[in-house]
């Protein structure tokens, strides 16, 4: 695949991308079991440790392969360089290390899809078409995972996917340097690109496009959907952001005037709800009965709520983060206040006059705050906005893609 095509097939080359992906696919199920079971036993950091060591072996043998075929001493460097990348993007992954596995496994499929594509293309193209398959393997793989009872969509997945893929590219091409790739890429190859580039959006914009107004709709229409009420993770929601000189900076799905009308006719309402959760029945409990899809007004409250409650806690353990703990209650306990007073005022949740002294003298309130309640809403741009832009370029892409398409068979 580097001095010659590969030597299988070119049917039996995708055969083993189909391979990678159903491997890929198929521990989404068993992923949080899994989890659980290696942090029981031996410690989540052993998913970096051995994302650590795929990369240090493919980085072996791909120094080999260099020195091998008498490769120019700053191939090494470049490959170095990029297998480097490969560690520091997993070492960013160490808060949550499970996801560190990605980055191995779509370097690999980023392998497995180049040498599949070469039977064709054999200029530098391969690599951004390699690029935007594993991309979208990406996208559809978090697709799967939301789809999946227990597992959640994270638009941050899909660009440590789609990265790992590019950086397989940027190793083959950089360190590897095959001879079989050279000149530059013809009408027809720049065509598939364009193509590509029009599924890869296409699939991403149905993401931008399931909004839990949508899902709410198709959910209740389709009975197998029906357990997607109760889901705890959104693909994509678009709201408002705050900036308040006393609570903050915060997200909500409401507008300031939603918000003031729905405390006004629901304040009362949503107190009892959170009376009977919120260190009642359960936060687990709440979120799956009062999801955004079920009640995203009750939702929200109920959010920032366990967030002052659990924070609160762990400020009176008296550890080494206890002026953080303060801080993040006593912000919390601010948007509630001003912007949920019908609910706090009417719940029992509401500070006593000691407990808010407490707190009030042990945060630092010159220490700016953002609120991690609602941190994926989408708040720049309207839902309008976003799909404006993804029909415009999607549009640009497929017509300048059948120009050029048409362009390559008048050459033949």
């Amino acid at each position: 695949m580097l001095d010659a095509p590969p030597s299988e097939s070119e049917k039996l080359s995708w055969c083993y991308v189909l391979l990678g992906v159903v491997i890929v696919y198929s521990t989404i199920p068993i992923a949080r079991a899994l989890r659980e079971a290696v942090r029981e036993h031996i410690g989540l950091q052993y998913f970096l440790y051995a994302a650590v060591a795929l990369v240090l072996v493919a980085g072996y043998f791909a120094l080999k392969n260099v020195r091998d075929r008498n490769l120019p001493a700053d191939a090494q460097f470049w490959l170095l360089a990029i297998f480097c990348a490969f560690l520091g993007y997993i070492y960013a992954l160490r808060d949550i290390p499970e996801e560190a596995i990605h980055v191995g496994e779509y370097g690999v499929l980023g392998l497995l899809v180049y040498r599949a594509l070469v039977h064709r293309i054999r200029d530098w193209s391969v690599y951004l078409a390699a690029s935007l398959v594993v991309a979208m393997i990406g996208v559809i793989d978090e697709y799967i995972q939301w789809l999946t009872p227990s597992r959640v969509f994270d638009l941050r997945d899909i660009r440590t996917n789609a990265m790992a893929g590019a950086l397989s590219q940027l190793g083959i091409f950089a360190g590897l340097r095959p001879s079989i790739i050279s000149g530059k890429p013809g009408a027809r190859n720049m065509s598939r690109l364009c193509y590509l580039g029009v599924a890869g959006l296409a699939l991403l914009a149905l993401g931008f496009m399931n909004t839990p107004q949508s899902i709410t709709w198709y959910a209740s229409k389709l009975s197998p959907l029906n357990y997607l009420m109760d889901s705890r993770s959104m693909m994509v929601e678009y709201g408002y952001r705050f900036e308040d000189a006393d609570a903050g900076v915060f997200r909500s799905r409401f507008s300031k005037a939603q918000l003031e009308q729905l405390d006004r006719r629901r304040g009362a309402e949503v107190a009892r709800i959170l009376d009977s959760y919120i260190r009642g029945i359960g936060y687990r409990e709440f979120q799956t009965r009062y999801s955004v899809l079920r009640d995203a007004y009750a939702h929200e409250a109920g959010v920032h709520l366990f967030r002052r409650e659990f924070h609160l806690d762990r400020a009176r353990e008296n550890n080494d983060k206890q002026s953080e703990h303060y801080q993040i209650a006593y912000r919390e306990n601010r948007i509630l206040k001003k912007y949920f007073p019908g609910a706090m005022n009417h719940s029992r949740h509401d500070w006593s006059r000691e407990t808010a002294a407490e707190v009030d003298s042990n945060t630092d309130k010159t220490i700016s705050y953002e609120s991690a309640v609602s941190k994926g809403l989408i708040t720049g741009f309207s839902q309008i906005q976003v799909m404006s832009v993804f029909i415009v370029v999607i549009a640009a892409l497929g017509l300048l893609g059948i120009r050029l398409g048409r362009g390559g068979r008048s050459a033949e």
